[in-house]
């Protein structure tokens, strides 16, 4: 009786297992690595196994087709779904803020006279004739790259060529090698690019360079409907420990974000990882809410890039019902 007992007793408390995508390892996707590092998932009986798919696409293709019931990724990944008749539903707003920067190689700088004090105007003009690096087609990095195209008055793969790379080393690889000219990431990456001297930070939109994108829906938390129709807490759940990680990094000291991130992002240097911290963690949610005005800026980017067809409203593809009270 007590070896039955004492085995109920572990199968009732082993956590539950739960499979969640994300486009990249960055900054912008570390309230994730940290709700697991502060052992928040475990607090709520969860076991976060996270796939990294090497930019944005993959991820909310594998929601989709049921592969995994979450996905945390770019606002844009669920408009594009749902004007194709594809509902899914955004649960959290995670980072109301764009927070992809553009970095450029220091020899294009150079030959095209812009460095980092260059007025934003001047660095959009010198986009013309370039080969731009985005992690995946279709991705927030490919959208936001012809949104700024676009709204510097240049065609995308006619005045200037956008190519995909990856992420993570094949990024820093293929702007240090030259096979493209300028590239966009969310830090550290970019920060790394320009802590290794090969580069320069062309536009710094953590920091707000570009005004049009100082509230914008980035970075989301999203599901299906039918898992929120069949486990409405176990959203709750994954919502409130990804939301306390949002306050626990709104509070921490940067070096305790870094100490945080070291297994998740240990071959950043801590310097660039440093960096990146100070400028994006002060944009984190520190309620979780999604907005209309956030998600009519991701709309208008989407849009101007000429990938939106239809605007949702807000009940289309998010709730609010699932933050604390």
């Amino acid at each position: 009786m007590l070896i039955m007992l004492i085995s109920t007793l572990a199968h009732a408390q082993a956590p539950r297992k739960v499979k969640m995508t994300l486009p990249v390892v960055a900054l912008t996707t570390a309230p994730v690595y940290l709700a697991e590092a502060k052992g928040y998932f475990a607090q709520e009986g969860l076991s976060v196994e996270l796939n990294v798919t090497g930019g944005g696409g993959p991820d909310i293709k594998a929601l989709i087709a049921g592969d995994v019931d979450f996905t945390y990724t770019a606002s844009d990944q669920v408009m594009l779904p749902w004007q194709e008749g594809k509902r899914l539903v955004m649960v959290m707003g995670v980072i109301p803020r764009a927070l992809i920067n553009w970095a450029m190689h220091k020899d294009v700088a150079q030959a095209k006279g812009i460095t980092e004090k260059s007025p934003l105007a001047d660095k959009l003009k010198a986009l013309r004739g370039l080969t731009i690096g985005s992690t995946q087609p279709g991705s927030l990095t490919a959208n936001l790259a012809a949104y700024t195209l676009r709204k510097a008055g240049l065609v995308p793969q006619q005045d200037a060529n956008v190519i995909p790379v990856g992420s993570g080393l094949t990024w820093l690889a293929a702007l240090e090698q030259r096979k493209v000219d300028v590239a966009l990431m969310s830090p550290p990456l970019p920060d790394t690019a320009v802590a290794r001297g090969f580069a320069i930070l062309l536009i710094d939109n953590a920091r707000g360079e570009d005004p049009a994108l100082a509230e914008f829906l980035q970075q989301v938390f999203v599901t299906r409907p039918d898992v929120i129709q069949k486990d409405p807490e176990l959203v709750r759940k994954l919502v409130r420990a990804l939301l306390r990680a949002n306050q626990w990094a709104l509070a921490a000291k940067p070096e305790e974000i870094a100490d945080a991130l070291q297994p998740s992002m240990g071959a950043t240097p801590r310097d660039a990882l440093m960096t990146g911290i100070k400028a994006t963690v002060p944009a984190y949610s520190r309620d979780g809410r999604i907005t209309e005005r956030a998600l009519k800026a991701a709309a208008d980017v989407m849009e101007v890039a000429g990938i939106l067809k239809k605007r949702p409203m807000l009940a289309d593809v998010a709730t609010n019902d699932f933050l604390p009270k």
